[in-house]
């Protein structure tokens, strides 16, 4: 009998996949062209995430070598286990999506922003996982998800492609300022 694997099982396995090949990219250009004039829908109370604030997201899935949207990819926000369609246009419709912060830095440093992992499946394409994306109460967020086409006789191995946002500068220079001795320099804008 197979055990069921839970989110958290598999975020560690993404995360632990992820720092072996790091790489990032710039998302937020590619909502540049994007001319949809269609505004986010109110926050409201979803009881499945109870006490968690919201903020409104819009994801948009393109082919990675032709920049062109793609029609009827599947998007699943990880953190709800909901799963969204993106239209002719590449994008899903507008998603209420809560904005969770790590338990691991709460004690720490308080996180300026939540951070959700989508990912992004469609026939015929690499699936994409994109961890880190940014979410703040009562904000809009765009982001992208590139895919990439499976080519015949050449993907002999097909694994995902991972993309991950990295955390705010802000915070971490917070986080460092947290544990430096104060014979040490600093990185942030105190340093000389």
């Amino acid at each position: 009998m197979k055990k069921k694997v839970s989110p958290k099982t598999v975020i560690r396995t993404v995360v632990a996949t992820t720092l072996l090949s790091l790489f990032l990219l710039p998302t937020s250009l590619c909502f540049a062209a994007d001319t949809t004039t269609q505004s986010p829908p109110q926050n409201r109370y979803d009881p499945s995430i109870r006490g968690k604030s919201y903020g409104n997201l819009r994801v948009k899935v393109i082919d990675g070598r032709t920049l062109k949207p793609i029609e009827g990819a599947e998007v699943v926000v990880l953190e709800t286990e909901k799963r969204y369609k993106t239209g002719a246009n590449g994008l899903t419709p507008w998603i209420q999506a809560p904005v969770i912060r790590s338990a691991r830095y709460r004690f720490l440093v308080n996180e300026l922003h939540g951070q959700l992992t989508l990912i992004s499946y469609k026939n015929g394409y690499r699936d994409s996982i994109h961890m880190g994306v940014r979410m703040n109460e009562g904000a809009v967020t765009k982001t992208t998800i590139w895919q990439y086409a499976i080519t015949p006789h050449l993907d002999r191995r097909i694994e995902p492609v991972v993309y991950i946002e990295p955390y705010h500068r802000l915070w971490l220079i917070e986080l460092a300022d947290r544990f430096r001795r104060p014979s040490q320099l600093g990185e942030g804008y105190e340093r000389p």
